[in-house]
């Protein structure tokens, strides 16, 4: 046998079986007749591939199921606990990190703020020590680990594992996969913050049966994660949806990427903070002074959603206005690619009715009518810990759909006894 026919047949075996994991993945329990009908391989090829994830502990067998006629079939259903995987994000700033298991049920998560030190090697062996800390938390055994995942802030090359430009750490071209794999002898995918989001909501979350749909988080920063017929679109230099630095103001602030009237500087969330402080300092009426003690500085996002509930009218107007300008963001995402959903997570837009409102009409209004008449903009449900899921679902998409051969991972795991 060639060397390419031996490529192409195990090319193929790993394909199908990271079929049959999605299909029991999706289906939950099936029978080995059951998965020939839904999989169109044959019953001896399922036979094979099940004895072989039954090796890697991959799947359980339920034993038989009663029916009418005939013999009854033996069940089998995914061993979810089989692996685990840690998922980080490094974000402007702070580092999240959780440890799941394959179906993304979160086993514990752990917050580190970086204080003032953003150096590289700094936030990077604060990553070390949060990994360490949640494996001897969470009482798993290191080789039960597949692997870690990272999102990290801005511009990354997720095919070698480097952080090329995140604009608000100032770092430029770090390998973060060979910085990482070397400290904790694990292997490392990493992706963009927002990317890594939308593989969130891909695979546990309302974007589930959706085939083109955009995550948007606006915290610190704005970004967009794009999923276009099932595949993330990256951009020919890694740079695609860097929503937050379209011009939306000819004469506006400067932005951290250097240039001015960037949407961040008027709707992200130091952008909304900084000029509801700025028109209290120049007199401006706001119940915001009695929230924080006559102390403009200590205002929070909170402080301002709070505010404008109550009524507060300089809270509704800086919340409405960042929604209009991310509406006007989103519109532009809408007549290039025509989503079927808007996806929207972060501090900022979740929950926030003026900034929900006012962003909705924008789009509306911005957006061409046979690009709107379908499309959805909703909210993500996934919580605070959704990127660092997300950094997980690196690995939950090698593994299901076929990028990830499973004698590599019993190896691995065999070398982590």
């Amino acid at each position: 046998m060639s060397n390419n026919q031996k490529f192409d047949r195990d090319m193929m075996r790993q394909t199908n079986s990271s079929l049959v994991l999605r299909m029991l993945k999706e289906k939950e329990v099936l029978s080995k007749t059951e998965l020939s009908k839904i999989t169109k391989l044959t019953v001896p090829s399922i036979t094979s591939i099940l004895s072989e994830l039954e090796s890697y502990d991959l799947i359980n067998t339920l034993g038989q199921t009663p029916i009418k006629r005939g013999r009854f079939p033996v069940m089998y259903q995914l061993n979810f606990n089989a692996f685990y995987i840690i998922g980080i994000t490094i974000h402007s700033e702070s580092i999240k990190i959780v440890i799941i298991n394959l179906n993304g049920q979160v086993k514990n998560s752990l917050t580190k703020p970086f204080g003032n030190n953003i150096d590289s090697d700094h936030v990077l062996e604060e990553v070390r020590l949060l990994v360490e800390d949640i494996i001897k938390k969470s009482k798993i055994k290191k080789n039960k680990i597949i692997g870690v995942g990272v999102g990290m802030h801005g511009i990354v090359d997720p095919f070698n594992g480097i952080a090329i430009y995140p604009p608000h750490l100032g770092w430029r071209d770090v390998p973060i996969s060979e910085i990482l794999e070397k400290k904790l002898n694990l292997p490392v995918l990493v992706d963009s913050d927002c990317n890594v989001l939308a593989l969130a909501e891909r695979w546990f979350g309302k974007g589930v049966d959706q085939n083109s749909f955009i995550v948007m988080n606006v915290d610190y920063g704005i970004g967009t994660g794009i999923m276009i017929s099932g595949n993330l679109f990256h951009g020919a230099d890694y740079g695609g949806g860097q929503i937050g630095h379209i011009t939306v103001i000819g004469d506006g602030l400067k932005c951290s990427c250097g240039n001015y009237g960037c949407l961040e500087t008027v709707a992200s969330e130091s952008a909304i903070l900084n000029g509801v402080r700025k028109k209290i300092n120049q007199g401006f009426d706001s119940i915001l002074l009695e929230l924080t003690n006559n102390q403009p500085d200590s205002i929070t996002l909170e402080h301002i959603f709070r505010a404008a509930t109550i009524g507060d009218d300089l809270s509704k107007q800086a919340l409405k206005e960042a929604g209009h300008y991310l509406g006007i963001g989103i519109s532009t995402l809408v007549n290039l690619f025509n989503p079927q959903q808007i996806i929207l997570t972060g501090e900022v837009s979740i929950g926030n009715e003026f900034i929900i409102q006012s962003l909705e009409d924008a789009v509306n209004q911005k957006s061409l009518y046979t690009n709107t008449r379908n499309l959805e903009i909703t909210t993500s449900n996934l919580g605070g810990f959704s990127g660092a899921i997300g950094a997980s679902t690196l690995w939950i998409d090698a593994l299901f759909n076929g990028k990830l051969k499973m004698d590599e991972l019993l190896q691995k795991r065999d070398m982590k006894k």
